[in-house]
């Protein structure tokens, strides 16, 4: 059983060649008219969130850099060496192009080719934060911890928690056979009510809430079984909802919707799912779900490319498509226009080949074939932003 991009990671060298090839020979023909590129030219990009005036921005994991690690965590022996870096970086969109807003973030890459770094953003007030579990010794990156990020207007950032330290220093009931201490911050979001942020762990197991003096506290441990959890988003009637990409291989079905009150009561809302790597609630209260791959594999390489989709809840076991045919998507997020925004693919996009892409979600499903967004994103001359700053 692995942490999410541990076990992801033993599809990268699979991943490579198809996303390659689809650029250069895109299938016509898509059946996407509900589906379209809004945002191109990005390096591994993760969570999405637009400001009041509606300006779009984008958290990318980066891509490493060239230090070691410095802590012999278990995690290193699962899928090491790590290489570190201060490569990832939060992007606002101008047109469809990535401009930086703030780099030089803890970034790290496993020996396999998978990537950690600024997962998600969140805004508090009128200001924008970044969740990061890229960070700290385990990752090459020790004097950089994993944790929440305050993102200043002059392009720098701040350290708000350290993720790094308090999961070192508070194991949940079961740890991981692959244990990432630096692996924290996958998924945030702002809770205005109490002005404080939901964080999720992942490779433990645990959602936590972060307050704005630094504090850290856990409000569920959900480490049996290591079922990954991913996304989150917020509850209308309060607390979170939390997905689960659950462990190899991935099974049909196996996945779920979990909320979680402000108490740490945990009652399953959606069953029946699969590879869940985020969830959204829509404006009438509807919950919806990016699944990153389906019909996987029971040997390796597991996940099956081009098969993820967005789905809607139908029921408490019930789903019905929204768009399928997706590369690798990874975060979900409904946009100001009323549009459902996914990013992808969660891996394979080192060069710049990653997007964001809108989904109109009155259209009627969308099956988008292979090649053609990353055809529709290929038009533009966006230039990818990834330079690693590897630390002294």
């Amino acid at each position: 059983m692995r942490l999410v991009f541990l076990v992801i990671s033993a599809l990268i060298a699979f991943v490579a060649a198809p996303v390659a090839a689809q650029d250069a020979s895109p299938v016509a023909g898509s059946d996407s008219g509900a589906v379209s590129v809004v945002a191109s030219g990005l390096t591994n990009p993760r969570g999405v969130i637009w400001d009041a005036s509606g300006t779009l921005y984008v958290a990318q994991a980066g891509v490493g850099g060239e230090n070691s690690a410095t802590e012999d965590a278990p995690t290193e022996q699962a899928i090491g060496p790590w290489h570190g870096g201060l490569s990832a970086s939060v992007v606002r969109i101008d047109g469809e192009c990535p401009m930086l807003l703030a780099g030089d973030l803890p970034s790290a890459g496993s020996a396999m080719g998978d990537f950690l770094g600024a997962e998600d953003l969140a805004i508090l007030g009128d200001q924008l934060y970044a969740s990061v579990d890229g960070g700290g010794a385990a990752h090459g990156n020790a004097d950089h911890p994993s944790g929440v990020y305050r993102i200043l207007g002059n392009g720098t950032t701040e350290l708000v928690a350290d993720l790094s330290a308090w999961v070192r220093a508070n194991p949940v009931a079961q740890v991981p056979p692959d244990f990432d201490p630096d692996a924290g911050g996958f998924s945030l979001v702002a809770d205005t009510t109490t002005g404080t942020f939901w964080v999720v762990d992942p490779n433990s197991g645990q959602v936590l809430n972060v307050g704005l003096d630094g504090s850290i506290s856990r409000i569920a441990d959900l480490s049996e079984g290591h079922p990954v959890a991913t996304g989150l988003a917020l509850a209308p009637q309060g607390g979170v909802y939390v997905g689960f990409l659950t462990a190899v291989p991935f099974s049909e079905d196996a996945s779920r919707v979990v909320h979680i009150a402000p108490d740490g009561t945990v009652t399953e809302v959606w069953t029946g799912l699969t590879a869940v790597t985020d969830v959204a609630v829509g404006p009438d209260g509807t919950l919806y779900a990016v699944e990153m791959s389906t019909n996987n594999l029971e040997e390796p390489p597991f996940l099956v490319p081009g098969s993820g989709r967005v789905i809607r809840q139908n029921g408490v076991d019930g789903s019905e498509e929204i768009a399928t045919g997706l590369m690798f998507p990874i975060s979900l997020a409904f946009g100001p226009d009323g549009g459902l925004y996914v990013s992808m693919p969660s891996v394979g996009a080192d060069h710049g080949e990653g997007i964001v892409a809108r989904i109109d979600t009155a259209t009627g499903p969308a099956k988008v074939e292979p090649g053609s967004l990353e055809e529709m994103a290929g038009t533009t001359s966006c230039s990818p932003i990834a330079a690693a700053t590897p630390v002294a």
